[in-house]
């Protein structure tokens, strides 16, 4: 037994040895008994307690960092001194996280102390962004919003996106005030109350201000519309009369498609009736009283009824008469 070298696993493999008179099956028992033993207790022997301080570049402790052996739930969190303290394993990796910051990774060595730097995650801290004209999901707008449905704009040939608003949104008036083929209709919602008295909602496309003039509706993919007071949170004192949002279409990842659509309208001007000239419109209405007193026997045509600021005379003037045959 000279040649062994004075070591703790060697000393442990000779001390569990059997006697040399047990029989080969006894001796294997205990052989493999001895050797699961000693790695054992090295294997407890081998764990320790490190400790450290975890600060930011400007030296600032931080409260509150994780710090976790790497694949195990064996983990802690810095106080508010930034002090830590862990019983691990050497060989083992230490992960420390915190929100804003890049994650770190020390390997546990010979050290009972390791202090770590935490490096700010610019990157991250860009993720969040708040911003009125910008794209909100649905979960985080607490304003009341009906969506229009795009196959609306689908069905028929329209000369203006807007009149597709028209029945489809509640508390949404879309009216027309001229006959100009393709010119955009005045919109109000809930009443209109805005500031230069107009009424009209605040329109954004893909979130910068604009209206409906000129729009493809070929070229929407979505309208929402914000009805209540709660949009001025965001679009501020332009959003009281609420909030018209267009988003258009996009390129999409994938194959290259194109797509040809042609549509067409015809749009008539309003045939407007003939008036009578000032002429014609004493004449016959003269001639209509001579036909009524013919048939009841009476005379009304008198001085004042020809001459006076009638519908039947020639007495009115240009100024606060409500008939009148002159210019």
């Amino acid at each position: 037994m000279e040649n062994y070298k004075n070591t703790d696993f060697d000393s442990c493999y000779l001390s569990c040895l059997p006697p040399i008179e047990n029989s080969g099956r006894s001796f294997k028992k205990f052989f493999l008994l001895a050797i699961l033993t000693c790695f054992t207790s090295l294997g407890f022997a081998q764990e320790k307690e490190i400790s450290g301080n975890i600060t930011d570049a400007n030296g600032m402790p931080l409260v509150g960092v994780n710090v976790i052996v790497q694949y195990s739930t064996n983990g802690t969190q810095s106080d508010f001194d930034g002090n830590y303290s862990l019983t691990v394993t050497p060989g083992e990796v230490l992960l420390f996280s915190f929100i804003g910051f890049k994650e770190q990774e020390r390997v546990i060595g010979t050290n009972n102390t390791i202090n770590v730097t935490m490096e700010e995650d610019l990157a991250s801290l860009d993720e969040v962004v708040i911003t009125g004209y910008g794209k909100q999901s649905r979960a985080k707008l607490t304003t009341s919003i009906a969506t229009m449905d795009t196959r609306i704009l689908e069905t028929s040939t329209r000369s203006n996106a807007a009149t597709a608003l028209q029945g489809t949104i509640p508390g949404l008036r879309v009216t027309n005030n001229t006959g100009q083929p393709g010119a955009t209709p005045n919109i109000v919602l809930r009443g209109g109350t805005g500031f230069d008295g107009s009424g009209s909602p605040l329109i954004l496309i893909d979130g910068v201000p604009g209206s409906f003039y000129a729009l493809n509706s070929d070229d929407i993919a979505s309208i929402e519309v914000l009805k209540d007071a709660a949009a001025t949170a965001i679009y501020g004192a332009r959003a009281a009369n609420g909030v018209v949002l267009v988003t258009t279409k996009t390129g999409q990842p994938g194959k290259a498609t194109i797509t040809y659509k042609q549509k067409y309208s015809i749009n008539y001007e309003r045939e407007t009736p003939e008036y009578l000239d000032a002429g014609n419109f004493i004449k016959y209405n003269r001639q209509a009283v001579l036909y009524y007193n013919e048939a009841t026997g009476r005379n009304n045509f008198d001085a004042g009824f020809l001459n006076g600021a009638l519908a039947f005379g020639t007495g009115g003037n240009t100024t606060d008469s409500p008939y009148t045959s002159q210019y």
